[in-house]
């Protein structure tokens, strides 16, 4: 698994690299996630630039985008998906789950759970899968997909791509996890999330910042069960829910991956 580093943006990497289905193997340099990047600086414009973007699929919401608007480099001709929004939710999961924790890493396990299981039933969600799979398939280049964290709405979307493209499921995982070695190290210090928590009213445990700031297999598995319980299978989500067609599967295939 790739790693690329930058001055101010968090949680990327390349999502590429793993073996896929058929003796295939997923291409680099194809598909990247991250967090979002209000803080970018140049230098690390110019490093994205040079990456070939054909398009950013933003999976945040509007009050989110408004709240810390990307900076774009010179030039910039990325396509840029996005959606208009359906409720009036401002926080992004991973800060939506601190209104609902209590004061212990279990609470705020439970609370990131539940998050998860809630999150293939979201309407915008839904919606948002459809465009990022249907720019997937037909891309001139590669994709960088986000959220604010880059760890639970984009988790579950590469987590998708990943099974869709038959990589192994530990490879998944991996992919997955690797969000709490960034995330670790940026806020190993809790103390300003405290500090944040605080002037809202609101007393976490340092253990339970750490929970809601990292990432689980137990996370994503709930939303796995979401998917299986309501539409049989990821695969029954990602057509009956999502909307992806046969010609998208292929194409999405025939894009990110190359005989091994």
């Amino acid at each position: 698994m790739a790693v690329h580093t930058f001055q101010a943006i968090h949680n990327f990497r390349d999502c590429g690299g793993y073996a896929a289905a058929a003796g295939r193997q997923m291409r680099r340099g194809m598909l990247f996630r991250s967090a979002h990047y209000p803080q970018a600086t140049d230098s690390d414009l110019a490093t994205m630039r040079a990456l070939g973007l054909a398009a950013i699929v933003d999976l945040r919401r509007p009050q989110e985008r408004e709240m810390h608007p990307s900076p774009r480099w010179e030039d910039f001709d990325t396509r840029v998906v996005t959606h208009p929004g359906r409720d009036d939710m401002v926080l992004p999961p991973h800060l939506a789950a601190f209104e609902r924790a209590g004061e212990s890493g279990a609470e705020a396990r439970s609370a990131m759970t539940q998050i998860y299981r809630d999150m293939p039933l979201d309407p915008m969600f839904i919606e948002l899968m459809r465009d990022y799979f249907a720019v997937l398939a037909e891309s001139g280049g590669a994709v960088l997909v986000h959220c604010a964290a880059g760890k639970d709405r984009t988790g579950v979307a590469v987590a998708l791509t990943h099974h869709m493209l038959g990589v192994d499921e530990a490879d998944m995982l991996a992919n997955y996890l690797a969000t709490n070695e960034s995330v670790e190290a940026r806020y190993a210090d809790t103390g300003p999330m405290r500090m944040f928590l605080a002037r809202e009213g609101r007393t976490v445990s340092d253990d339970a910042i750490r929970t809601i700031l990292g990432v689980e297999e137990a996370y994503l598995r709930a939303a796995f069960g979401t998917m299986d319980a309501e539409y049989g299978s990821r695969d029954g989500y990602l057509s009956d829910a999502v909307g992806v067609t046969p010609a998208q599967r292929t194409a999405i295939v025939d894009r990110l991956t190359e005989r091994h």
